[in-house]
């Protein structure tokens, strides 16, 4: 089992700053990583124009709950699968690399922050893309405007920045981007199935909503916009929550997903021969 090089935290701090400049330089020299990065948000804007109904939440009755169910449900799901699909392959891509660079005297920590930071940075533009382009052509009728436009912006990059760890965790558990896609198509499963915004689950498996990013993300939605007053009947629990609860819990999830990605790069690259 190797051993590690040990360096003051100011150099580690100085590691952060230089692989964050290294990968953003990376980023913006190549075409092949920017322009996906650029039109992942635009053509996801045209999906959620074809599928949106325009007028679901001037209207505020029970007609208009479904679609304006659907049109939050896309939204957020959107923001996951940007973030998932910027970090799957991050780690693993590097990892030779990686590891001389580690064995070397670059600390483990200041790689995964600064992978981290760059892709959340890169997420957030892409979600203020998405959600100011949405605003376009559809009103969200808030009845607090301010307080609506902000909590939803912030749960939206939230939701990005959750699942981008998530990404990077799963690459950093896997040694090649090709046996990543099991993986990924599970956990985009797992935002759709049990974001509780579509489908009803009852009993224990209703239980895994709560540690689901996307659930969480609609709620915010749902509480500005107030859905749960539409109808007598429909209501859901998580819409009910004042929208602090939820964007703690996405905070919450962002860090301790990232710190199991650090924890798992230092056990596998102690492993390594």
């Amino acid at each position: 089992m190797k051993k590690f090089r040990r360096r003051s935290a100011r150099m580690n701090i100085r590691h952060y700053h230089v692989t964050m400049r290294r990968y953003f330089r990376q980023i913006l020299t190549s075409p092949a990583q920017l322009l996906p990065l650029i039109f992942e948000p635009i053509a996801m804007l045209i999906i959620l124009l074809l599928v949106a109904e325009k007028d679901a939440f001037l209207a505020k009755n029970s007609a208009s709950v479904t679609s304006a169910n659907i049109i939050l449900f896309v939204l957020v799901i959107m923001a996951a699968m940007m973030g998932l699909l910027n970090s799957y392959r991050e780690i693993c891509k590097e990892r030779e690399v990686l590891a001389r660079e580690v064995f070397g005297g670059l600390d483990i920590t200041a790689y995964a922050l600064s992978k981290s930071a760059v892709l959340c940075i890169v997420g957030a533009v892409q979600c203020a893309a998405l959600f100011f382009g949405s605003l376009t052509f559809l009103d969200f009728a808030f009845a607090r405007p301010a307080e609506g436009y902000i909590l939803c912006l912030l749960a939206l990059i939230l939701v990005n920045v959750c699942v981008t760890n998530l990404g990077l965790l799963i690459s950093a558990a896997l040694k090649n981007s090709e046996s990543a896609i099991l993986p990924v198509l599970v956990v985009l499963i797992l935002q759709v199935v049990f974001s509780d915004c579509l489908i009803e689950i009852d009993g224990a498996a209703g239980w895994i909503k709560y540690i689901t990013p996307s659930a969480w993300g609609i709620a915010v939605f749902g509480r500005e916009t107030g859905i749960n007053g539409w109808s007598e009947w429909f209501h859901k629990d998580l819409y009910a929550l004042h929208p602090a609860v939820p964007i703690a819990v996405l905070a919450g999830f962002s860090i301790l997903l990232l710190a199991l990605t650090v924890w798992k790069l230092k056990r596998s690259l102690r492993q390594t021969d």
